[in-house]
C-alpha cells in the first residue's frame, strides 16, 4: 500500500502542474471505489479549477475551487498518472481506470486502479474534519513532527506493540509497514515492545527516525514493490535503501547477521533480532 512517502511525492508531482488547471471533461469507470459508486463526479468536478494539493498521512486533498475538494486514498494500488498538453503519454486502452480528467489545456489526469481499493469522493471543504476518513486521523509526523514526549504521552498505558503503535492512524497519520519496519531497525527498538513500556530515552531514539527515514523516501519518491508510480509513471527508488524491510534471511547490514521476518497483527515484520534486542515486555512470535 502506498504510504506517506508516497503520497507526499505525488503531491508534490502535482502541485507543479495541476494548480489553476480548469477540467473541461470528467469521464468515470462503471466500477465502484471500495464500496462507492464514480457516477456523481463528472458533474462534481466539470468547470472546475484545481488549486495546491494538500496531505494528511495516506490522504490527498485536491483541493477545487468553490469550496470543495476531492478527497483521494491510493488504496492497494491507486496511483495518478499526468500527461501535459500536447504529449500522448497515456493510453486510451490502459486498464483499470477509473477517472479520466480532461482539463481545458488539453492536458489529462488520470487515477489508475488496479484492485479497486482506493477512494474518490468530493467532499466541501467546511465539512472536510467531520468527515469519516478524515475526522479520526492523528498528525502528520512531517507536518508536526513528533518528540520523544509527545510519543511516551501518546503511548502511556499502551499494551499494543511499538510497532503496532506505529502503524495505528490514529497516533500518527501516514507510517505503513514498511517505514514502520525501518524506523524502529533505525532506532534499535525490537519492534515487539509495548508501546507503553518504552522509555523516554528509548522514544528518543524512534522519533528522529520517523523524519529522517519519512523524509529519505520523499527524498527518492518512495518505494516501488509491485504497482506504486509517480505521475510519470515512474518507480519509487528507495527500495535499494531499505535496511531490513523485505531482506529476510539476507545479511544485516549493520551487524552481518540474518534478518528475520514474523507475522504481528496480520502482517510481516522484519528486524535484526541482534541490532534490535528486546528488553522487558515482549511477545513470543514464530519466526519465517
Amino acid at each position: 500500500m502506498p504510504e506517506l512517502p508516497e503520497v507526499e511525492t505525488v503531491r508534490r508531482m502535482l502541485a507543479a502542474h495541476v494548480p489553476g488547471k480548469r477540467v473541461a471533461t470528467a469521464a468515470v469507470s462503471r466500477h465502484r471505489l471500495r464500496t462507492q459508486s464514480l457516477a456523481a463526479l463528472p458533474k462534481q468536478l466539470e468547470g472546475r479549477a484545481f488549486a495546491e494539493p494538500r496531505r494528511t498521512g495516506k490522504f490527498l486533498f485536491l483541493d477545487l475551487d468553490g469550496g470543495m475538494t476531492l478527497l483521494s486514498h491510493l488504496g492497494m494500488s491507486g496511483r495518478w498518472l499526468f500527461s501535459p498538453a500536447g504529449v500522448d503519454a497515456l493510453d486510451e486502452a490502459m486498464p483499470h481506470v477509473h477517472l479520466r480528467l480532461t482539463f481545458e489545456d488539453r492536458s489529462r489526469l488520470w487515477y489508475q486502479d488496479i484492485r479497486r481499493f482506493g477512494m474518490l469522493r468530493v467532499v466541501p471543504l467546511d465539512r472536510l474534519a467531520k468527515d469519516p476518513s478524515v475526522k479520526l486521523l492523528g498528525p502528520d509526523p512531517l507536518e508536526q513532527p513528533p518528540t520523544a514526549e509527545s510519543l511516551r504521552a501518546c503511548a502511556k498505558g499502551s499494551r499494543v506493540a511499538v510497532k503496532t503503535f506505529l502503524l495505528d492512524q490514529r497516533k500518527l497519520a501516514g507510517i505503513g509497514n514498511i517505514y514502520a519496519s525501518e524506523i524502529l531497525f533505525r532506532a534499535a527498538i525490537d519492534p515487539r515492545r509495548a508501546a507503553g513500556a518504552l522509555s523516554l530515552a528509548e522514544w528518543a531514539r524512534v522519533a528522529p527516525e520517523i523524519g529522517a527515514v519519512l523524509g529519505d523516501a520523499v527524498a527518492r519518491m518512495g518505494t516501488t514493490f509491485s504497482t506504486y508510480r509517480t505521475i510519470w509513471n515512474e518507480p519509487g527508488q528507495y527500495g535499494e535503501q531499505l535496511l531490513v524491510y523485505d531482506r529476510p534471511g539476507q545479511p544485516c547490514r549493520r551487524c552481518g547477521g540474518e534478518v528475520k521476518r514474523f507475522v504481528q497483527g496480520g502482517r510481516a515484520t522484519f528486524w535484526c533480532p541482534a541490532c534490535q534486542r528486546g528488553r522487558g515486555n515482549t511477545r513470543k512470535h514464530a519466526q519465517s
